[in-house]
C-alpha cells in the first residue's frame, strides 16, 4: 500500500534525519524562510539551555512541516556557532525527542528506524535483540545498560523495549551528527548573523576560588563539559591546576576531575579516562610541582572543540 503524503510528513516530523524526510525537503525545494530560521533558533536554544526539545503529537499539517523545516535551520545555526560541545548537546537533545516519538510509536517503527540506520535491532515474540558488537558500540556507560544486566544468546544481546529505544537513541544521535558542522562557507550570511544572537548556556563557576586571573579560563573549563581531548585536559591542565595552583590535596583534586569527566560523558560517553588514571595524574602533578598548560598552548590542543577565547574573558 502506498504511503500518503500526510503519513510521510508525520514520519518526517518525528524523525527528520531519515531519508524520506530529506526527500520531502528536496521535492519542495523551499526558498529561504526567516520564519523557519527563527523557529530553528528557538530549537537550538531549547537544546542548549534546557537539554531537551519536546515532542508532542499533533494532527496539524502546517505544524509538522514547520517543525521539519526548523530542524533544517537548526542544523545550520548550530554549525554557525561552530563549537563541538554545543553541537553534541544539540544532537543529544534531538535524539531524545525522536526517542520519545519511538516510545509512542512502538515496535514496528522502532525496527523500521533501526533498519534504516543500521542499528541491528530484531524482535522475536517476546524481546528485542541486537548484535553484541553493536550493543558495545552504542550502549551508554551506566549500570542500566551494563552487559551484566542483559541476557546473551548466540552473539546477540537480549533486551526489553525500553533498553532497545535507549540504544537506538544513540544510533540516532550518531546519524544526526553526520555532516555536522556544516562548513561555514556553505552557510547563508543570514544564518551566521542569526547564530550570533543565540543564547548559550551560562558558565557557572561553582566552588571557584580566588587565584591568578590568568587561570580564569581553567575555572570556566571546569564548568564546560567537552566531548574530546580529555586525557590531555586531565594531565596537562586540570591535575596541575588543582594540585599546584589551587593547592588541593590529591584526593580532593581527583574528586573534582572525576565529577567533571562524568559531566563530559553526558555529551559524549566514549572515553578511556577512568578514576585510576585521574588519581595517578593528580599524584604525579603534585609530586612534580607541575603548572598547567598555558592558554596559548591550550588553544592549539582544543582546536575547534571549545572557544578558549570566550572562556578567557573575565
Amino acid at each position: 500500500m502506498a504511503v500518503s503524503e500526510d503519513e510521510r510528513l508525520d514520519r518526517a516530523y518525528k524523525y527528520p534525519f531519515l531519508k524520506d524526510s530529506k526527500k520531502i525537503i528536496e521535492e519542495i525545494n523551499p526558498p529561504f524562510s526567516y520564519k523557519h530560521m527563527e523557529e530553528g533558533k528557538l530549537r537550538v536554544e531549547k537544546a542548549l539551555l534546557e537539554k531537551r526539545i519536546a515532542f508532542y503529537k499533533t494532527n496539524i499539517r502546517e505544524v509538522k512541516y514547520a517543525h521539519l523545516m526548523s530542524y533544517v535551520y537548526a542544523r545550520m545555526l548550530v554549525s554557525a556557532i561552530g563549537r563541538r560541545g554545543e553541537i553534541m548537546s544539540y544532537a543529544d537533545a534531538e535524539s531524545k525527542r525522536s526517542a520519545e516519538a519511538l516510545r509512542l510509536d512502538g515496535e514496528r517503527e522502532i525496527l523500521s528506524v533501526s533498519a534504516e540506520l543500521g542499528g541491528g535491532l530484531a524482535k522475536d515474540e517476546y524481546n528485542f535483540s541486537m548484535p553484541f558488537e553493536k550493543y558495545l558500540e552504542f550502549a551508554p556507560d551506566n549500570s542500566t545498560f551494563g552487559l551484566s544486566m542483559q541476557e546473551l544468546d548466540h552473539g546477540r544481546v537480549i533486551m526489553n523495549e525500553g533498553i532497545a529505544v535507549g540504544i537506538l537513541r544513540r544510533v540516532i544521535r550518531k546519524e544526526i551528527l553526520k555532516n555536522l558542522p556544516i562548513p561555514r562557507k556553505e552557510l547563508p550570511r543570514e544564518i551566521i548573523a542569526a547564530a550570533s544572537g543565540i543564547k548559550l548556556p551560562e558558565v557557572k563557576l561553582e566552588g571557584a576560588v580566588e587565584g591568578p586571573r590568568k587561570y580564569i579560563w581553567i575555572e570556566k573549563l571546569l564548568a564546560t563539559p567537552i566531548p574530546d581531548v580529555r586525557h590531555r585536559t586531565v594531565n596537562l591542565i586540570l591535575a596541575p591546576y588543582l594540585t599546584n595552583v589551587r593547592k588541593m590535596g590529591e584526593a580532593d583534586a581527583a574528586r573534582v576531575i572525576i565529577e567533571y569527566i562524568n559531566r563530559c560523558k553526558e555529551i559524549e560517553p566514549n572515553t578511556n579516562v577512568n578514576e585510576s588514571y585521574i588519581r595517578y595524574q593528580c599524584k604525579y602533578a603534585k609530586s612534580r610541582g607541575m603548572k598547567p598548560m598555558s592558554l596559548e598552548n591550550a588553544r592549539e590542543l582544543f582546536g575547534g572543540v571549545i572557544d578558549l577565547d570566550e572562556l578567557s574573558k573575565s
